[in-house]
């Protein structure tokens, strides 16, 4: 319990610390942005930014999760660019903290740091269309309560329909493992939504 406390107050401090971007990284060129994303079962906003600290290329990223089993999580993540030579690539990668509230069999309060990479490639740049991808793993020694690991994945693509309006859709599989309980699965489907550019 203590353990879960001192990591809910580390992701208030992180989300706090600067405006918040991840897990469908923002474009080289772009600044804040807000998104909202909708499947069958699970709905999900963000608020992304660039890195708010000076010397660093980066995404910082704060986000919200809720599913139609009342199933809550949050999330910040850091991702830090690589500098691949690959033309209209970007690649980062860094740390995620979530905080989770499950509806297992039994209620389940899950707090997890996870590592992980997340690209986005422009396909058509005068069209805003681009695909993007994540992968995030937490393995057992930072998976706290009573989960073993987590696994999310996310590909999709995005395109822009005015200046600052993007719709985009993809995938998501996001899956707990519990301790003495079935895996838990928060998200397996499609998903679309928008995208609005703040700067």
């Amino acid at each position: 319990m203590r353990g879960l406390v001192t990591l809910t107050m580390l992701c208030v401090l992180v989300a706090t610390a600067g405006r918040a971007a991840a897990q469908t990284p923002l474009g080289a060129s772009t600044g804040a942005a807000v998104e909202g994303v909708a499947g069958n079962k699970v709905l999900q906003l963000r608020y992304l930014s660039s890195s708010p600290f000076t010397g660093i290329s980066g995404n910082l990223d704060f986000g919200a999760l809720l599913t139609e089993n009342r199933e809550f999580m949050l999330s910040t993540a850091m991702l830090f660019d690589t500098n691949l030579p690959v033309p209209r690539l970007r690649l980062q990668v860094g740390p995620e903290l979530s905080l989770a509230w499950l509806n297992a069999s039994q209620k389940t309060d899950v707090a997890a740091l996870a590592f992980g990479a997340a690209a986005r490639y422009e396909l058509i740049e005068r069209l805003g269309l681009s695909a993007f991808g994540s992968a995030y793993y937490s393995p057992g020694v930072t998976t706290f309560g009573s989960a073993h690991n987590m696994y999310d994945f996310t590909a999709g693509a995005q395109i822009r329909v005015a200046d600052r309006l993007y719709v985009l859709g993809g995938y998501r599989w996001l899956k707990f493992t519990l301790v003495g309980q079935p895996d838990e699965k928060v998200s397996n489907e499609v998903f679309g939504g928008v995208r609005w550019q703040l700067q």
